[in-house]
């Protein structure tokens, strides 16, 4: 019943959603009434069926394969419901459900004013729809039954097996999905007749802002993940999934910034309209290598080439017809503007074009083993040299235009007046610097530049939120802050960490840091889903107990699966995080031992960073509400 419950919705979301695309194709005020009808019934049909998968999941009903290769009985209640898109098939219609909130969302802006672009925006929306569902029903679908009656299930992937499940995705997934409603905009503003007065970017920009926000604090979520779950003691690794993540938030860092000069001077108007094409299309990238089976991944989900095979060709299509259609059209937003490079204006062009060559460099070493291995079936990898020797490079004048961008003026800077006013900015950079490297006593030229850097862009931000927030965007400036406080994590950890692997015998004692840490008991543990063997850590600073760490061996049954679990004990000045191997009474246990100055501030940060987004993105709906 359950399977064809579901295969009905699913059939019907597509219904409405070709439906949504011919009523939009008539340039008729009159077809938004009708459209309503689709779009509602769009999204009723695909909320239906993605609460029926989820139910399924939480009653273990068996009688569907999805289920059956996903779950099993003795699942924590939070790992069913986070399971349903813990898994390819399931994460899809996760995918489909944010798709048509967003159709939803572009629908309700419509106005008298604007009914055009509504109605152009809403088709895009609706092919990119139909492309997405015709790839869940025909090569992934949820709802598949299975052929025998099984009474249990094959399990869960321990590693995802974690709360995290239930809130990195789906938050990813408004960022990704989020940048489609980007595109079907832009591909609408290209659609447009001189004629048609409308200030298209007012309506992109709520969505851009949106959709940049949740990638940012998704992203942070998956980097925490990984960091305490993974036992490598790091926090990001260059995977290819990492990167394919992190290179539409590039795109959609400089698109946000070029939005702002769109929405000033009236300038860069086919540079933003380009942009968001390509934000969105390395989204749906993304979706290619998670799903295509090239790469071997904790990421991956799937290993079907046919998948591959069909996302390539929807993302060339999309690609193809969005460039054809900015090359015929995009010559009206193009204009003679001068730019002054001190000028505000002329740092965010400086920054536009280093945040895209940040993402070239990336996007290449991504690509790069991927045609090596499809031409000569050949296998190379691409890791941490090259990314650390490229990226960082130019990212360090990113950063200091960063720092002063929001001080400058538009049109034209006073260089005497801006050197006044980031005078108080040095002195608190250079003090700051100072006794960060007092307190950890250890130098190095990578050192230094990232903590100047991280106190010059907080420093900057905090002067003006002080002294002339009313005048500036308060998101902005938040926003700015939490990447300061960003790159002052990244730097004390990669510069300062410190590693111990030992053997550990009970009541052994090893050391870190200023830090004394004695191995004091071994006990079993027995949750309903695994099994494990839990050390008891006493950690020592200057004689006195400062934190009891219980790191983690984990057997998990059903599936045959060791994990480590690793047990931390965070301040705000360093982490001291302990990792349990192999290992027996007789022999003792391998330990691993990190010390990772200032790691906390990272995800601080991206805090930050994310709630200067909210900020921003209330202050845009506000707008977008006068506007309407």
């Amino acid at each position: 019943m359950t399977s064809y419950l579901g295969n009905f919705l699913l059939w019907s979301s597509l219904f409405f959603a070709i439906s949504q695309f011919f009523i939009s194709r008539k340039s008729n005020q009159q077809n938004l009434k009708f459209i309503g009808v689709s779009v509602i019934g769009l999204l009723i049909s695909s909320t239906a069926s993605f609460f029926l998968l989820m139910y399924a999941y939480v009653i273990s009903d068996f009688s569907l394969l999805n289920v059956f290769q996903n779950s099993h009985t003795t699942k924590p209640l939070l790992y069913k419901i986070s399971g349903v898109w813990g898994n390819h098939e399931g994460s899809m219609l996760l995918w489909i459900l944010v798709l048509t909130i967003f159709n939803y969302f572009i629908f309700k802006l419509y106005s008298k004013k604007n009914y055009f672009f509504i109605l152009k925006s809403l088709e895009t929306q609706a092919l990119i729809t139909i492309g997405f569902i015709l790839f869940t029903v025909l090569t992934s679908n949820p709802f598949e039954r299975m052929i025998s009656n099984e009474q249990d299930g094959l399990g869960f992937n321990p590693i995802l097996q974690d709360p995290a499940l239930a809130i990195h995705p789906p938050l990813l997934y408004i960022g990704y999905v989020g940048f489609s409603a980007v595109f079907s905009m832009s591909i609408a503003t290209l659609k447009l007749n001189n004629e048609e007065k409308i200030f298209w970017f007012n309506y992109m920009k709520p969505f851009v802002v949106a959709a940049w926000s949740f990638l940012s604090i998704g992203i942070a979520l998956g980097s925490v993940w990984a960091y305490y779950e993974l036992g490598w003691g790091g926090w990001w690794f260059w995977d290819p999934v990492e990167n394919a993540s992190l290179m539409p938030w590039l795109l959609g860092t400089a698109l946000l910034h070029s939005l702002i000069v769109v929405e000033k001077r009236k300038s860069l108007q086919a540079w933003v309209l380009l942009l968001s094409i390509l934000v969105f299309l390395l989204s749906v990238m993304g979706t290619f290598l998670v799903r295509s089976g090239i790469l071997t991944s904790v990421h991956t989900f799937a290993l079907d080439p046919s998948r591959g095979v069909y996302i390539l060709a929807f993302t060339a299509l999309l690609l193809i017809y969005s460039l054809i259609l900015f090359g015929k059209n995009s010559k009206k937003y193009f204009d003679d503007t001068y730019f002054v490079f001190f000028s505000k204006e002329g740092s965010i062009l400086v920054n536009n074009i280093l945040m895209v060559v940040v993402c070239g460099t990336v996007f290449l070493g991504t690509v790069y083993p991927l045609l090596v291995e499809a031409f000569t079936n050949n296998k190379i990898s691409v890791g941490e040299p090259y990314y650390n020797s490229t990226v960082i490079p130019i990212m360090i004048p990113a950063i200091l235009v960063m720092g002063i961008g929001p001080i400058l003026s538009w049109k034209k800077g006073d260089v005497s007046k801006t050197f006044k006013e980031v005078l108080p900015s040095i002195f608190l950079t250079v003090a700051m610097t100072i006794f960060i490297f007092s307190v950890y006593q250890s130098y190095s030229l990578i050192g230094i530049t990232g903590i100047i850097l991280a106190f010059w862009i907080i420093s900057n931000n905090l002067i003006i939120l002080v002294t002339r927030a009313k005048n500036y965007s308060l998101g902005m400036i938040i926003s700015h802050i939490g990447v300061g406080l960003l790159i002052l994590g990244i730097t004390g950890s990669s510069i300062w960490q410190e590693e111990n692997i030992t053997r550990m015998k009970i009541a052994n004692e090893t050391k870190i840091e200023k830090y004394n840490i004695i191995f004091k008991q071994i006990n079993e543990v027995r949750e309903s889903n695994y099994v494990a063997i839990q050390g008891k850590f006493i950690v020592y600073y200057k004689n006195k107990i400062v934190a009891e760490l219980k790191p983690e061996n984990r057997f998990y049954p059903i599936t045959n699966i060791f994990t480590t679990e690793v047990s931390i004990h965070s301040n705000l000045l360093r982490d001291l995080y302990i990792v349990l191997g192999d290992g027996n009474i007789k022999n003792g246990w391998v330990v691993r031992i990190y010390y990772n100055p200032l790691v906390i501030w990272i995800w601080i940060g991206a805090f930050v960073i994310f709630m200067g987004g909210i900020i921003s993105l209330n202050v845009n709906l506000k707008k977008l509400k006068v506007l309407s």
